[in-house]
């Protein structure tokens, strides 16, 4: 049944294809399934629609053993202290999946969660983000942590939202909307963290569907989306897994007999698995060992090899999804790693009007970094309150980190899109404050970046009671998003601070 998708009009997201160089994560398994991680370069071989590349860099798991949180000396409690201590740590996400799971399906996928957790001792080998995803929240459970204890409370406490509506054909759109609307934002959230990310999925996601009677304007709507969502995830350098704990395997793609796919990965039925697949991930389904699953899934997020290429293809090319494979000049040794990549030309950079609206094009990244507590760390940011009580506001960025424009002889124009929201205690919104902001620096004359360091945004928003929370997000012209918040409660009780 056809979604009737609501995309994004092209230019939302700038989502680009670096054709300078293809970076890939790669995980190696021998004839048992075991991950092997001591192998040299010249074991790889890479190719891109059948032609061979050259290895540019290579990295070796074992190369790693200082990027991980072990690094620290302190556990890990939160994103902002670990994109500081450890950038390059490999993670994983945790999604629990309360779209289209069934209320006992939702449970088992907890119990077997903690069945997971009670095998790791006190300290998690990655730090791990917990989200859960219904119809109507995206919900960051815990933010990055290696305590096993913790993440074990947290799912124990969190209680599933039983699918009450009716599964209706607006049913089946309404879940791919909200599905692929969520992998989004997860992959938005965490790009600024360069490490690799692994993002277990432990649900169904959308089900899947043939789109051959869609409308010439909802295929081009629905290729778009998917495109924009699979490169995503590569830009955020995330590996997805999809744990069905009751569903059955939908037809793979069609490969030719060397290993390459005839096609793109939604050439055909659209399938939430086909994400997965996507990125180098495996699509699990219809087990009872889904502890096993998830373990496995951990196992290797944290030891995979990175390999990259410049592409060696002819100037004048115009295929649309190039497709990778990593072959191992051992026969007994398997690859696996992302199916390739859709090339399409960067999106042209999102001008904000004269008006104090904000364009529609910003609507949609902005409306969904607001409907959630994780942090944005693609634009790192600092809020700081002008006073106690006051309900003024500075948000401070790094000048680096803005696309700057030539402005005026050895001046610099930057544009930013800035949201300001207001909660209460139960999380429901009290206000929202939605602007431009136009800011300027001197170029410097050697190498025509900005003079300035940081760059300082002054705002206002209402903070007098009953508001609990306030949320900054910002977003760029090059589609990078920063969001954090500031509690003017307590953040773990939402008591005063000042009974």
């Amino acid at each position: 049944m056809p979604p009737a998708i609501q995309s994004p009009q092209p230019g939302t997201f700038t989502l680009q294809v670096n054709t300078q160089a293809v970076v890939l994560d790669v995980v190696v398994t021998d004839a048992q399934g075991k991950p092997v991680t001591n192998l040299p370069r010249d074991a790889f071989q890479i190719f891109e629609d059948k032609a061979p590349q050259t290895i540019r860099s290579f990295e070796a798991p074992e190369a790693r053993h200082d990027a991980g949180p072990e690094a620290l000396g302190t556990p890990v409690t939160s994103t902002r202290q670990l994109d500081r201590a450890a950038p390059m740590a490999p993670v994983l996400i945790l999604v629990l999946d309360e779209i289209n799971t069934s209320f006992e399906d939702a449970n088992f996928a907890r119990y077997s969660l903690k069945k997971y957790l009670n095998t790791m001792g006190g300290t998690l080998p990655e730090p791990v983000m917990l989200i859960a995803v219904d119809m109507d929240h995206f919900t960051m459970l815990h933010d990055y942590t290696t305590s096993s204890q913790e993440i074990l409370l947290t799912v124990e406490h969190h209680v599933s939202i039983y699918p009450f509506r009716q599964k209706t054909g607006g049913w089946q759109t309404e879940q791919f909307n909200r599905s692929v609307a969520s992998v989004l934002e997860i992959a938005q959230a965490t790009a600024g963290h360069p490490g690799h990310k692994g993002l277990i999925w432990v649900g169904r996601g959308f089900p899947a569907f043939d789109p051959a009677n869609l409308s010439p304007a909802m295929d081009e709507a629905l290729d778009r989306t998917l495109q924009t969502c699979t490169n995503a995830l590569r830009d955020a350098r995330i590996v997805m897994y999809t744990l069905d704990p009751a569903g059955v395997p939908s037809a793979a793609p069609t490969q030719d007999p060397n290993g390459f796919q005839e096609n793109d990965p939604f050439s055909g039925q659209v399938d939430f698995n086909a994400l997965a697949r996507a990125t180098g991930g495996e699509a699990f389904y219809g087990r009872n060992d889904v502890d096993k699953l998830i373990s496995i899934s951990a196992r290797d997020t944290a030891s995979f090899y990175t390999l990259s290429y410049d592409p060696e293809r002819p100037a004048a090319d115009t295929k649309t999804f190039h497709n990778i494979r990593v072959v191992m000049r051992d026969p007994n040794l398997h690859a696996a790693t992302r199916e390739g990549y859709y090339n399409r030309p960067p999106a042209s950079p999102v001008s904000l009007n004269a008006a104090s609206k904000l364009p529609d094009p910003l609507v949609y990244d902005l409306t969904l970094a607001a409907q959630t507590t994780l942090v944005y760390d693609a634009v790192p940011l600092t809020v700081t309150r002008a006073a106690p009580e006051a309900d003024e506001f500075t948000l401070t960025l790094n000048a680096a980190t803005i696309p700057w424009q030539p402005g005026g002889p050895n001046r610099l124009v930057g544009n930013i899109a800035l949201i300001v929201d207001s909660f209460d205690r139960k999380g429901k919104q009290l206000s929202q404050l939605a602007e431009k902001k136009v800011v300027h620096t001197n170029a410097n004359p050697v190498t025509g970046g900005p003079v300035a360091a940081t760059i300082v945004i002054p705002t206002r928003i209402a903070t007098r009671s009953p508001a609990a929370r306030l949320r900054f997000i910002v977003r760029l012209d090059n589609g990078k998003l920063g969001a954090d918040n500031l509690f003017l409660t307590d953040e773990k009780t939402l008591a005063d601070l000042h009974p």
